[in-house]
């Protein structure tokens, strides 16, 4: 039997991989659950309102990565072929071991991939520099942007920049994540991310137990334990890293010009995919704003929060594809490619199912659990959301496997195009046909459907069958 590299069959490795996943989306959104949850109930609901505004407008910081880690796997799993092709050229060894291992140790072997890292380490940090100047003008400005209590004033710039820090230090660390991945460390990197976020609720806790402070040093404190944990999770990736390449920093004279113009452009694609996200529930709102009320973006915003919720369910399944895949097609093993997708859709489909017919069936208690009204207006399109939760969800494993083959850029465009359709769709059965809310929700249902339902498997499946001409049979 086949086994991976650290002795496990591969059967075991996707499980263990696939766990480890999960558990690292439920820290990540646990986290920021429980310590909202402490702010709120122990320290005050304008520290609370402030620490989500912070959270929430900051996340624009997630485009300085520049889309590093899928277009550094993508690199690095056509890096690793000239390893694996240097160990069958290795005479056989002669001896009792037959745990078979797919990387080899060795300076001349790994130098291709410490040079794609040491070029991937030096563009994370050069784009998290260029977000540090952008946090700490944002953090000079914050109080002339929005209206900030008395109180908070002279604290809040120093809470923007320990969260705004924090953030870019994940994300510098998302470069050593991705040699972690595709050196088949997924779940070594799950791990570090998910004690990261326990990391911060419990110093959260804890500077909330230990230190009889004002709301507003309490509230420094919680985001200085942000950027505390985050240095933990940075550090431990680095060095996780460097155990397999032996780059921690930058080695100037291993930096490639070529591969960091190719990370770059093919990271660039991944940023544009996500920017159109803008043209979905972001565009909605302000359709829905302009069109019809102010009062309605109260009925669809709990929609738009359930659908995030439950786009969880698949988060970790096709963050686990990402680099599994690209090593697959790497190697020539379409047929692996494929059945990664179709496995992975039908799985990713039945779950996000099943979970939508509970939440439907369920919705007037979480509601009313939640907000303390049963919302009969975001239960009449609920369905809806739920039908393109599912849909689209369900492509989450397509979108890994078209960046792990190196085709971002019909992937950016697609998402583009739908996002287009979906604010055209929304406006016209809005402003033409007068269908009010689930107007807008229908103009969602038509993008997904023509996506994630028909283009995507046409194109997935074409573009491996393509490929299988000078393919290895799947594993």
């Amino acid at each position: 039997m086949t086994v991976a590299s650290d002795g496990q069959s591969p059967a075991g490795s996707m499980r263990r991989d696939l766990a480890t996943a999960y558990l690292a989306s439920a820290t990540r959104f646990g986290s920021s659950v429980i310590v909202s949850a402490l702010v709120f109930r122990f320290v005050g609901r304008a520290e609370f309102a402030m620490l989500a505004l912070v959270r929430g407008t900051i996340g624009l910081l997630n485009y300085t990565s520049l889309g590093l880690a899928p277009a550094l796997i993508h690199r690095a799993a056509d890096a690793t072929r000239a390893p694996l092709a240097a160990m069958n050229a290795l005479p056989a060894r002669q001896d009792t071991d037959k745990t078979l291992s797919y990387f080899v140790p060795g300076p001349a072997l790994e130098s291709p991939l410490a040079r794609l890292h040491s070029t991937a380490i030096a563009i994370a940090y050069a784009a998290a520099l260029i977000g540090g100047v952008a946090t700490v003008l944002y953090a000079a400005w914050f109080d002339t942007l929005y209206r900030v209590p008395a109180k908070l004033r002279e604290v809040m710039p120093i809470v923007v920049i320990w969260i705004g820090g924090g953030m870019l230090m994940r994300l510098a660390g998302d470069a050593s994540g991705a040699v972690l991945q595709i050196r088949g460390r997924i779940a070594l990197d799950n791990l570090l991310l998910a004690v990261g976020d326990l990391l911060w609720v419990a110093l959260a806790g804890a500077s909330l137990l230990l230190a009889a402070a004002h709301p507003p040093d309490k509230l420094n404190l919680i985001a200085s334990a942000f950027i505390l944990s985050s240095l933990v999770v940075l550090y431990t990736r680095i060095k996780a890293a460097e155990r397999e390449t032996g780059i921690h920093s930058p080695h100037w004279r291993q930096i490639d010009i070529a591969a960091a113009k190719s990370l770059l452009g093919y990271g660039l694609l991944v940023v544009v995919a996500q920017l159109a996200d803008y043209l979905y529930a972001p565009t909605d709102y302000i359709l829905i704003d302009r069109l019809l009320s102010p009062a309605a973006v109260a009925f669809y915003a709990p929609a738009v929060q359930i659908d995030s919720g439950l786009l969880l369910l698949v988060t970790g399944l096709s963050a686990v594809m990402l680099p599994k895949a690209a090593l697959a097609h790497a190697g020539g093993s379409t047929r692996t490619v494929r059945a990664y997708y179709i496995r992975g859709t039908l799985a990713s489909l039945a779950l996000l199912a099943v979970a939508s017919l509970c939440v439907w069936a369920a919705g007037p208690w979480i509601l009313r659990l939640w907000l303390g009204n049963p919302m009969p207006e975001t239960q009449a399109i609920l369905p809806l959301v739920l039908i393109g939760t599912t849909l689209g969800g369900a492509s989450a494993v397509g979108r890994s496997i078209l960046l792990a083959v190196g085709k971002a850029k019909p992937f950016a465009i697609s998402v583009l195009i739908a996002g287009v359709v979906n604010a055209g769709c929304s406006y016209v059965f809005v402003r033409y046909f007068r269908w009010g809310l689930p107007g807008i929700l229908w103009g969602t249902v038509v993008a997904v459907v023509l996506r994630c339902v028909f283009w995507m498997p046409w194109y997935v499946l074409r573009i491996l069958r393509a490929d299988r001409g000078g393919a290895v049979g799947g594993s």
